[in-house]
Order: C-alpha cells, then sequence, then structure tokens
C-alpha cells in the first residue's frame, strides 16, 4: 500500500479540489432560505401532497378500506416540504424527541383532519373507521377523544372532532375522554415502534423453535407402507397408506411425479424423485404433511401458468395481482397448495422453476432444505416462493436461481441460519411484515442480499453476513428494526429506507457507499454503527438534515478523529466533501481545521440552507463499537460472522460501547453448508 505524502503534489491537488467544493458549498448556503417561511401562516394541503410519516397509511387494512388513520399535517419552519403523519399519537411522539427540531425546525402550524359527520366508528376487529373525513382544523381548535376502544394496527387512536359535541358522542359510544390538544400533546400512547420490534425479536426465534418442534413431532408417524415392498411407486404407496402413518422410500430413483391428498410422512433415505421434466414432481393438497429424505428433481421450467395470467387480464389488473397468479402458478420440486402445517425436512431440489411453492395458506416450516438453481439468475426462479403462505426456514441453503427465498404477503415469516449464494435477491418480502431475518450469510447477490418492498412493517433484520452484493440491507416501510448485520465489500451496506425505523450494532466495512439516508423526511434513529474503509461512509438523497446520533452517543466513523481536535469532541458530516475524505486522504485534515472549513462546518450546523441532503453525526464514538466483527469484516472472502445479539438484547444494562460476543470469527473452522 502506496503512503500518502501530505506534502505532494497529488496533495496538494486534493487539497484544491476540496477548497472549491469547500467555496461552492458555502456559497450556496448563503443564498438558500431568503425568504422566512414564517412570515405567513399557510393553509392545508391535499394529503397526498405531504410526506408521510408515523404507521403506514398504506396497510392492507386500510387498503380494503375497513379502517382509517387520523392524520396530521405539519409545516416546519426549517423544512421545504409539509410533513404528513398517519396517527395523531405518531407527531405527539415527536414533539419532544429532541431530534425534530434540530433537523426540521419548529411546527409554524398543525392541522388535524376531523370527522364530525363522518359516521365514524369502530370494526369488529376494533380498528376506528369513518365514510370520510370532514375538514382539516388547526390542532389547537379541535377537541379530542382519547383511550377509546378505537385501534389502529400499531395501537392506540386519538380521533379528532372539529366539535366537543361530536367528540362527547363517540366517546359515549365508545368510551374514552374528551380532551384538547395541550393535553394530547404532552400524553404518551401505547404505540408500537421500531423500539417495540426490537424488544420482541428474540421472541420471534423462539417461535421458530417452536414451530419446527411441533412439525417434527407431527412428521414422527408409524410406517404403513414400504415403496418397492408393499407397494411398487410413490403415488400407490400414497395412496394405499392411512392417514397419519410414513411412507417409506428407500434408496433409489424413482421416476414419477406424486400427488399428496391425505396427511402423511413419506421419509426418504438417499432416494430421489425425478419428474418428467414438466409441472411439479411433488404437489402437496393436504394439511399437516412431511416430507424428509428426498432427493428431488426433473422438475419443468415454467415459472408462469398461462390460464392464471389469462385470468389476471380479466381481474383487477394490479400490479399485486398479477405477481400472486403469475408467481404463485409456476412449476416446482415441491408445491403446496391450500396445504397448512406442511414440513419439508432435509430435501435437496435441483431446479430452474421454483424449488418449493407454497399458495393459498400453505403455511410451512422448512428445515436443511438444498436448492440448487439456474447458474444465472435471469435462467432460473425462487429458492422458496411462498404466496400468501407463512414460511419459517433454518439451516438450509440456497445456491443460484432468481431469488433464495420470495416471501408475498407472507406476514410473520422467519428466515434463519441459512446460506444465500449469487442469487438476484437473497431474500426478497413483498407485503411482508412481523418477520424476523437472522443469522443468514448472504454472498454475491447480484442486486442484494436482504430486500424488503412494499408496505411492510415491524420487520427484524438481525445478525446476518451479507457480503460481495449490489446491496446488503434494503428495507421499505415502517417500524424495521435493522441490527447486529455486518455489511461487508457490497456496492451499497444499507439504506434507510424505512419510517420510523432503528439501525444499530451494524459493522459496514469496505463498501463502495456505507449508508445511503433516502427517505426525504428523516424519522429514523441510526446509532451504533461501524463504518469503516468505506469509499463514502453515506450518502444522502434530497431532503431535510439527518441527526445519525441519540442520546448523547453516535457512530463510529473511520476518519472522524483526524484533526487537531479532542477524539469525540467535534460532529462529523459524512455527506460534506471534507469529512467524507478523511479516512482516505490525510490532507483533507489540514482544510477542515482551516478558517474556511471551521467556518463551513458553522454553516452546515446553523443555516437551514445547507441541511439539505446531508448528514451530520453530532457524537461520533472514539473507537469502533464491535472491534471484533470489524476485524473478521475486512476480509470479502472472510467467513460468516454472527453478533450473539439475542442475549445483547435481552440485557438492557449491556455496555452498547463494548464488543458483543460473536458466533464466528475469522480464524474459525469453515461451517458444513446449511448448518450452524
Amino acid at each position: 500500500m502506496a503512503v500518502f505524502d501530505p506534502f505532494g503534489e497529488r496533495s496538494r491537488r486534493v487539497l484544491a479540489a476540496l477548497v472549491v467544493v469547500g467555496a461552492l458549498a458555502g456559497a450556496a448556503t448563503v443564498g438558500a432560505f431568503a425568504v422566512d417561511p414564517a412570515a405567513a401562516v399557510p393553509g392545508p394541503v391535499a394529503y397526498d401532497d405531504t410526506v408521510e410519516l408515523g404507521l403506514s397509511s398504506e396497510t392492507d387494512v386500510l387498503m380494503r378500506g375497513d379502517a382509517r388513520i387520523p392524520r396530521v399535517q405539519v409545516f416546519y419552519s426549517q423544512l421545504q416540504y409539509v410533513v404528513g403523519y398517519n396517527g395523531v399519537e405518531s407527531f405527539v411522539a415527536t414533539i419532544d424527541d429532541g431530534r425534530t427540531e434540530t433537523q426540521f425546525g419548529y411546527p409554524l402550524v398543525v392541522y388535524v383532519e376531523t370527522f364530525d359527520g363522518g359516521n365514524p366508528d369502530v370494526t369488529r376487529a376494533g380498528y376506528f373507521t369513518a365514510e370520510r373525513a370532514t375538514e382539516w382544523v388547526p390542532a389547537d381548535d379541535a377537541t379530542y377523544v382519547a383511550g377509546s376502544d378505537a385501534r389502529s394496527p400499531a395501537g392506540e387512536t386519538v380521533v379528532p372532532f372539529a366539535s366537543r359535541q361530536a367528540a362527547t358522542a363517540f366517546a359515549a359510544d365508545h368510551g374514552g375522554r374528551v380532551t384538547d390538544w395541550e393535553t394530547v400533546r404532552r400524553s404518551s400512547f401505547d404505540v408500537d415502534s421500531a423500539a417495540t420490534v426490537r424488544s420482541v425479536a428474540p421472541a420471534r426465534w423462539e417461535t421458530a423453535d417452536e414451530r419446527i418442534a411441533t412439525a417434527a413431532r407431527t412428521a414422527d408417524r408409524p410406517v404403513s407402507v414400504v415403496v418397492g415392498e408393499d407397494q411398487p411407486t410413490i403415488a400407490a404407496a400414497v395412496d394405499a397408506a392411512p392417514p397419519n402413518t410414513t411412507v417409506a422410500v428407500p434408496p433409489g430413483t424413482y421416476t414419477e411425479r406424486v400427488v399428496v391428498n391425505r396427511s402423511i410422512t413419506i421419509a426418504g433415505r438417499d432416494a430421489t424423485v425425478r419428474g418428467n421434466g414438466t409441472g411439479s414432481v411433488i404437489t402437496v393438497r393436504a394439511p399437516n404433511v412431511a416430507l424428509s429424505g428426498l432427493h428431488v428433481a426433473g422438475a419443468g421450467n415454467r415459472t408462469r401458468d398461462p390460464e392464471a395470467a389469462r385470468r389476471q387480464a380479466r381481474d383487477d389488473g394490479s400490479w399485486d395481482t398479477n405477481i400472486q397468479l403469475g408467481y404463485g402458478y409456476g412449476d416446482a420440486g415441491i408445491r403446496a397448495i391450500d396445504a397448512p402445517g406442511l414440513f419439508v425436512d432435509d430435501v435437496t431440489v435441483e431446479t430452474n422453476a421454483s424449488g418449493v411453492l407454497l399458495r393459498g395458506g400453505s403455511d410451512a416450516v422448512v428445515r436443511a432444505l438444498r436448492v440448487d438453481g439456474s447458474d444465472d439468475w435471469r435462467d432460473g426462479f425462487m429458492g422458496i416462493t411462498a404466496m400468501e403462505s407463512q414460511v419459517t426456514v433454518t439451516d438450509s441453503v440456497f445456491d443460484g436461481g432468481r431469488d433464495g427465498i420470495y416471501a408475498h404477503r407472507a406476514d410473520g415469516s422467519i428466515v434463519r441460519n441459512s446460506t444465500f449464494r449469487g442469487n438476484r435477491y437473497g431474500t426478497h418480502l413483498m407485503y411482508t411484515g412481523d418477520a424476523l431475518i437472522a443469522d443468514n450469510t448472504f454472498r454475491d447477490a447480484r442486486f442484494g442480499g436482504i430486500t424488503v418492498m412494499t408496505r411492510p412493517s415491524g420487520n427484524a433484520i438481525v445478525g446476518n453476513d451479507v457480503r460481495r452484493s449490489g446491496a446488503g440491507i434494503q428495507a421499505s416501510g415502517t417500524r424495521a428494526y435493522v441490527a447486529y448485520n455486518t455489511l461487508a465489500h457490497n456496492g451499497l451496506g444499507f439504506s434507510t429506507s424505512s419510517r420510523g425505523s432503528l439501525y444499530e450494532h451494524n459493522v459496514v466495512v469496505g463498501n463502495e457507499e456505507g449508508a445511503h439516508a433516502t427517505t426525504v423526511v428523516p424519522s429514523s434513529r441510526v446509532v451504533a454503527n461501524d463504518f469503516v474503509a468505506n469509499d463514502r461512509h453515506a450518502i444522502a438523497g434530497p431532503g431535510a438534515l439527518r441527526v445519525w446520533a441519540a442520546d448523547g452517543r453516535g457512530n463510529y466513523w473511520e476518519g472522524a478523529t483526524v484533526g487537531l481536535h479532542e477524539p469525540g469532541g467535534r460532529a462529523y458530516r459524512p455527506t460534506s466533501a471534507v469529512d467524507a475524505a478523511l479516512h482516505r486522504e490525510v490532507a483533507a485534515a489540514a482544510l477542515r481545521e482551516s478558517p474556511a472549513g471551521t467556518l463551513l462546518n458553522g454553516l452546515y450546523g446553523t443555516v437551514p440552507g445547507a441541511r439539505s441532503g446531508s448528514i451530520v453525526d453530532p457524537d461520533p464514538a472514539t473507537e469502533p463499537f464491535a472491534p471484533a466483527r470489524v476485524a473478521a469484516a475486512r476480509s470479502p472472502d472472510g467467513d460468516s460472522v454472527h453478533a450473539e445479539w439475542r442475549a445483547a438484547i435481552a440485557s438492557p444494562a449491556t455496555n452498547s460501547s463494548t464488543e458483543l460476543p460473536s458466533t464466528r470469527g475469522p480464524d474459525s473452522p469453515p461451517l458444513a453448508e446449511g448448518r450452524r
């Protein structure tokens, strides 16, 4: 590695470039926000024109029109966007959080939507509902009902009314207390948050243990039929077996397609079931079926069913319907239709279509599955496709193909302790919330190791190791908990696309971009992460200033301690031209300490115009939070490393600045495939 000479010609060129960038940034700052936004009080806007925060209004319950979430819109003094909050309580939670005013300024005016003439009520599920909202009213002028039996998917719902009479009538029917804005804004509410998701993540791991144990007990059935002795084929044995018994399949290759229409176990021992290259090899159409010890090959390569596509054309034509009808009706090694309780254990599938396809509520437990897909992702499909079916996956391997696991409307799914190699996406969730993706290994994903899209809420993504991929973690939606992951040598480490979320204790090493702040209006916490050896530690798209620290604790940024100041005594701005170069070019330190750099530093902290598209950490850590994981992540080909996140979460007294023990280290022996 060449030594950088701070007095050499290259250093002088770097300094000159940084001075020009700094001067341009300072000039842009001076001209921003020349008009005082507080000069006039604006009126309410159409809610679609706001930038949404709080509970997602796009949850399925709301999409079906069964419920509503009272909404708020706020004009901030230093923000060019109108912020919309889904839930009065969501806005109230930000009033004294110490971060919102720093990033947005103070609220100039707050409007709430009211329901006086909208027939407000509560659904059978307890969700607030109304035919319509009647008008937007300044928050100070509205009357509220708090503590009623009206709920939202995230918890308690405060319902605003323009008149006290309407509020009193609603409270008479649904309980609660009638109150004013001043009381509401000083209240605290029992509403789910990313911190809630953090606290329940270990319980989700235990839920997986329980699901696996239950499935294994159910699969343990007495043998009733032996293939080759009692019946000539697996299909004939299945037809002859009484329910709740086992069909034993001795070693050998069985060229046939099998339909399982009763609750039985098919237990193989070095047994290969080979289809004829069309359709699915094993189709399950009964509850509580177990398949174990099988090698499955010879499925067709059709990923969509033409008849399903024709039905889609006659249907609503929506993208969601297209995906469900298309992805859910292709060929597979194992296909389950209306078959809850499926257990797939110690099975290998070779396929260019789906390995396991679950449809119509076919909730399944999958253990020690291996799916060998196509070498080029464009030629294959999913290792597991879960359509409206909850799936629990553990100790499995997904090699090649399109997506290792694709889950669509599969709330509560769990993917853990598994290995993904060479996929388009390793684990890909759509419309899926309350999931756990934990302690997995992802390598060489074309676009992303873990990708979560379209209206999810409450997902926990913890303890994963993603390397050499287009992106490590990209999770959208709300209330995500993204923590204790090792993200190394990717195009992007992680993005902060999920609103109201918590990103903590991630090790982000050697990526082209460590993190990308993507939401226009920031609402998430990013704290106690380690950023080391990235080309750029973090970048930000358009939007307000992002403050990446909480309660006096920030992140570790390699290079932040460079300069004459005391380590940790100066804010760090990974998006500034100067600070972003500190860990790569020692010459940048001279500009940072110069009078011009000091002035620019102050402007970024005080002038609203300089805040757009920027990140600041006012309390950068002086040492990595997880030095052992940082060291293990420096090699793109190193063994996976997984922090003991369950123990850390279960012990709130854990010193977050202390290295957490890891289940793997840089010198650990290699693991058996798919087992940990």
